[in-house]
């Protein structure tokens, strides 16, 4: 009798002990063996102000402080600051840190500066990583990557974050080397304390960032000139002398992934140039800022069918050129649109050309047409890293249903392929 329940003993330990390796990695290094539980990426973020302070100082004052990648690196002298526009003063703050020297974060490449996106305007927080996924799919060299954490500031948890790096110029980034390159960005709606460069066009230009600080003046006085000769070149569709102003095939990825995800901020800010000198063209990219994107519906336009049909296009083009009668639900009445000349009418011009038209076709069927099932499935595979995580946001913040919003999304990018082979596929 001992003798069996010795042996029973023994194997339900054995049974017990597969299974917590099952859920456990072993890590041997020497003679020591240690086990190690794997949890999600968690950041802790530290420095003096609370985010009371930080919202009350502003977005541009930046603080001293410290951030732990848990169970890998401290990093004592870090500059923090809040960032983000209409979620600055959000109840999920994004952030902005930056090293003292260049870091590798989990692969991404180097970088002094990184974001913490809180994507709070997003209730699936998948929006900005699909953007991402996107635009390396559709060939951007530039495009960037993520990693999703849970982020803690001060020993306070505040939620699920997307950790990517900020649109810059280096080596890993964007890497332009003349000292007249230049990282500009179309902004005409949130370039407060930033020099505006005014296009001849109309819009504000903002510096982004520059291959050499001491060379502004010269490189944005190089860049206004190619930018607003393109522009001409674009408004009299004379397409030999756009593709000798611009890499074309840039702004085509561009209009795809914008016109796509039905982005509305692509066109009046986070639109993002480079340019390497005199003797390069103008690059569009990389891509930025997509939580509004892919039919949010927490942006109230994005339930309006125009959306949907028969473009994005159309629907910013009656913003940008005007004429048309929309209903004004707050007068009850009639009224004309007016020309909005905050709208970058660049793409407007481009698609309307045959030549632009036919290369967005070509790289629409080359690099996208078909691959719905596997945007679907790398959707759900980010789906099944962080749902925990953003399940506890969305109840802490109120949000609607995830898995409600995740259908949603689904069924969006199904009319949105069914659409797109429409217009752009093979018939």
């Amino acid at each position: 009798m001992r003798k069996w329940r010795k042996t029973l003993f023994l194997a339900l330990f054995i049974l017990a002990l597969s299974a917590f390796f099952v859920a456990n990695s072993i890590i041997v290094t020497g003679h020591e063996v240690r086990l190690v539980t794997p949890t999600f990426p968690r950041i802790e973020l530290s420095a003096d102000p609370t985010i009371d302070e930080i919202i009350e100082n502003g977005k541009e004052t930046r603080y001293q402080g410290a951030v732990y990648f848990v169970n890998e690196d401290l990093y004592k002298d870090v500059e923090v600051k809040g960032r983000g526009n209409t979620t600055f003063r959000s109840e999920k703050m994004p952030f902005q840190i930056k090293f003292s020297e260049k870091v590798d974060l989990y692969g991404m490449g180097k970088s002094k500066k990184w974001i913490l996106l809180a994507n709070y305007y997003d209730s699936t927080q998948v929006r900005n990583s699909l953007a991402f996924y996107l635009e390396r799919l559709l060939g951007e060299q530039y495009a960037l990557n993520g990693k999703f954490v849970e982020l803690y500031y001060n020993n306070e948890r505040l939620g699920l974050y997307y950790l990517t790096p900020k649109v810059e110029i280096a080596k890993s980034r964007v890497d332009l080397r003349d000292p007249l390159g230049v990282l500009a960005e179309y902004d005409t709606v949130h370039h407060e304390n930033k020099v505006c460069y005014t296009p001849k066009s109309g819009g504000c230009i903002t510096v982004s960032d520059l291959v050499s600080k001491d060379n502004e003046s010269a490189a944005m006085t190089d860049f206004m000139k190619s930018y607003d000769n393109l522009m001409s070149a674009a408004k009299r569709s004379d397409y030999a002398a756009v593709s000798k102003l611009a890499d074309t095939e840039s702004l085509a990825i561009y209009y795809i992934l914008s016109e796509f995800s039905v982005n509305p901020d692509a066109y009046v800010s986070s639109f993002y140039f480079y340019k390497d000198g005199p003797d390069d063209k103008i690059h569009a990219g990389p891509g930025w800022d997509f939580d509004f994107a892919f039919g949010n519906r927490r942006w109230s336009y994005a339930k309006e069918d125009e959306f949907f049909s028969p473009s994005f296009k159309q629907f910013q083009r009656r913003w940008a050129f005007g004429g048309s009668e929309y209903f004004d639900k707050v007068s009850g009445t009639s009224r004309v649109m007016e020309s909005d000349d905050a709208i970058s009418k660049l793409l407007y011009y481009m698609i309307d050309m045959p030549e632009f038209l036919s290369q967005v076709k070509t790289i629409y069927r080359e690099r996208l047409m078909g691959k719905k099932d596997e945007i679907i499935g790398f959707i759900k595979d980010e789906v099944a890293l962080i749902k925990d995580q953003a399940l506890r946001d969305n109840s802490q913040l109120q949000f609607d249903d995830f898995y409600t919003e995740l259908d949603e999304l689904f069924i969006w990018l199904s009319e949105r392929f069914n659409h797109f082979d429409t217009e752009y596929g093979e018939n």
